[in-house]
């Protein structure tokens, strides 16, 4: 069944469910940027115009949707409440969008829990849902699988999506990846640790940054189990969070930075890794290569280059440098569509 929503704030999270959303029709767009005001989010993508352009009018959006709408799906997890009047805003745009009968679902990592007590109040008296991507018990739900993947050990290669930082480009190389494995009849596998990774088809979803620490690592190894068993695919794909080196203190912005990524890297136990990076952030991939080589038994097979804003003679120029420097095949996955295939053979026989 489609479910129709509406966007809250336009960040990496939607913009991967604009490119890879599954079982979604996306009615609308807010951000509260001036610079976003009616631009087309395919065009900001470099997917061309598809007709869906992002606004900063919330009441009108709501007032235009909420008839055809499910859902309205609220991204920006918690770097968008550093700002005081972002997060009040953010409270009376749920609160207009549930009294309007749509559920909601929240990536916040912050307002969870006890924080969001009145809005799902709110929501009980109007006969909506208030879902919460941060879920600090989802460990439970994985438990049984871990101890089995303990026991009997995993079946299946599992390849870890790493990179570099933030907006490294993780998710859309992992999910352009998998869409290309599957045109060769290959079952993938894939487990999502991004809150919004449940509207792009994936088969388990954990966000570690919410799990007690000592329990992190298990939640990935077992949700990995459980895919492995129900699914049986002939490989499973694994997208990780931020980056190996990332700040753990940047108490501004509230980023679980490095532990959650070394988490996912440790417990999805990889065959191989891709290690990304984002073009500005090339300086960071020595760096990264050198702690996976000391800390993993698992080797990078390929280092990807999110050019998104880049210009294309430059792009080439940096890719062929790094591939230059380190020895590993290098790619952007819209750039190079030619290694794409090359780095789909070097994980999955075909």
């Amino acid at each position: 069944m489609v479910k129709k929503i509406i966007i809250h704030h336009f960040d990496q999270n939607a913009h991967a469910m604009v490119r890879f959303g599954e079982n979604i029709e996306i009615l609308g767009i807010y951000d509260e940027r001036k610079e976003l005001e009616g631009v087309d989010a395919g065009s900001f993508l470099g997917m061309g115009k598809i007709g869906l352009k992002i606004t900063r009018n919330f009441e009108a959006l709501l007032r235009d949707h909420s008839k055809d709408a499910d859902m309205l799906v609220t991204t920006g997890e918690g770097l968008y409440f550093t700002e005081e009047w972002r997060a009040k805003e953010w409270k009376e745009h749920v609160i207009e969008a549930i009294k309007s009968g749509l559920d909601i679902y929240t990536m916040s990592k912050i307002f969870y829990g006890k924080k969001t007590k009145d809005l799902k109040k709110l929501a009980e008296k109007h006969g909506v849902k208030f879902i919460e991507a941060s879920d600090p018990d989802a460990f439970e739900k994985y438990k049984d699988y871990a101890v089995l993947a303990k026991e009997k050990g995993m079946n299946t290669p599992v390849i870890n999506f790493t990179g570099t930082s933030m907006n490294s480009g993780k998710i859309t190389a992992m999910l352009t990846v998998r869409n290309r494995i599957r045109d060769f009849g290959k079952k993938v596998g894939v487990l999502g640790t991004e809150p919004s990774s449940v509207f792009m088809g994936v088969d388990e979803q954990v966000v570690p940054e919410v799990l007690p620490t000592m329990r992190g690592a298990h939640a990935i190894f077992g949700a990995i189990k459980k895919i492995e068993i129900e699914k049986k695919p002939d490989l499973i794909l694994v997208g990780n969070q931020t980056g190996l080196r990332a700040s753990v203190t940047d108490v501004k912005e509230a980023r679980a930075g490095a532990v959650v990524a070394w988490q996912i890297l440790l417990g999805s136990q990889p065959s191989k890794i891709v290690l990304c990076s984002k073009w500005k952030n090339v300086s960071e991939i020595g760096p990264h290569i050198e702690l996976i080589k000391n800390s993993i038994d698992a080797p990078v097979v390929a280092l990807i280059i999110n050019g998104f804003g880049c210009e294309k003679g430059k792009l080439m120029k940096i890719i062929e440098n790094t591939e230059s420097e380190f020895g590993i095949l290098t790619l952007d996955v819209f750039a190079t569509p030619d290694k794409l295939d090359e780095l789909i053979k070097r994980i999955v026989p075909i």
